[in-house]
């Protein structure tokens, strides 16, 4: 008994080490977290903004928007792309950009593990091109939402454009829109709808803000699917610009394919991850409408989520 007792303080010692492993293993990150690492990502694009001469940027119109971190995440996705086109301008061959399988909720923990990625893919960079100056510190911030993540991250991918030497050509909107007719063919397999829908006539002398339009009527079709599935949604009726350009295209397919990732959750799809972007070349705004469209009459045929 004497034993025990003289043992008793390891034991007690050992299992408050063991509930603080636990703790810190199911730490929740909150977007005031994200938005620190956010800054930190922002710090190193300038750091190789200076290093390459490139020109500083002036941030557009913001969309006003109470963004979630579904939406984060497809930036980040974003912000990946770019750094695969400044690799591929250093002569470096692109990499794999991660994603993510589709959840209902998307916890700020799995965005902040994407600053971490994008952080090392710039250290790689840097390392790559002899950069040593080192980024600023960064403090904790404080009192930040998913919307204050999302402009942050669209101001980083911005500045990339300056870096990279351009902006997404409307090649890259419409490999996207690709990419949501995947998720959408998964969803109506799923529903077991028998699908004869054919794309739309293609028009010629469209213009991005004719695909940003269709994009606006798919996330319409969307919202009314994630109202079944009991999924929060945004308002939309504040996604209005004076000039749209392909960045904007690709940022509103960014939108839709977050938005169909908590449909996919529902319906149980959960190992049905979007597949990555095919490379296209000389594509216009009018090969990406048509895919627009086709998408938006494959949406229709959506009337509910049983299956």
């Amino acid at each position: 008994m004497l034993q025990l007792k003289n043992h008793v303080p390891a034991i007690i010692f050992h299992l408050l080490l063991s509930f603080s492993s636990v703790c810190q293993a199911f730490y929740e990150y909150t977007p005031s977290d994200v938005y620190t690492q956010a800054l930190k990502i922002k710090q190193e694009v300038e750091v190789i903004r200076a290093h390459l001469n490139a020109p500083k940027t002036k941030i557009p119109q913001q969309f006003n928007l109470h963004f979630k971190p579904r939406h984060v995440w497809q930036k980040s996705y974003e912000i990946f792309i770019k750094i695969n086109i400044l690799r591929q301008n250093h002569q470096l061959p692109r990499i794999t950009v991660s994603d993510l399988e589709p959840v209902k909720e998307l916890d700020p923990g799995l965005v902040y593990e994407q600053t971490q990625r994008i952080l090392a893919e710039l250290a790689i960079f840097k390392d790559r091109q002899g950069i040593t100056k080192k980024a600023s510190q960064i403090p904790p911030q404080k009192d930040k939402t998913p919307a204050d993540v999302y402009h942050l991250m669209n101001t980083i991918s911005i500045q990339m454009d300056s870096i990279n030497g351009k902006p997404f050509t409307p090649s890259f909107a419409f490999a996207q829109s690709m990419r949501v007719l995947e998720d959408l063919n998964t969803i109506l397999a799923k529903l077991n709808i028998h699908d004869r829908t054919t794309p739309p006539e293609r028009k010629n002398n469209v213009t991005a803000s004719d695909a940003f339009n269709s994009a606006i009527e798919i996330i319409k079709e969307i919202q009314r699917l994630q109202a079944i599935a009991g999924v929060d949604f945004i308002d939309i009726s504040t996604l209005k610009k004076k000039e749209i350009t392909s960045n904007d295209v690709f940022n509103m397919t960014g939108i839709i394919i977050s938005g169909v990732q908590p449909i996919k959750a529902y319906l149980n799809l959960n190992n049905q991850i979007t597949p990555p972007a095919n490379i296209y070349s000389d594509k216009q705004p009018a090969d990406t409408l048509q895919i627009l469209g086709w998408i938006l009459r494959k949406f229709k045929k959506i009337k509910n989520l049983d299956y």
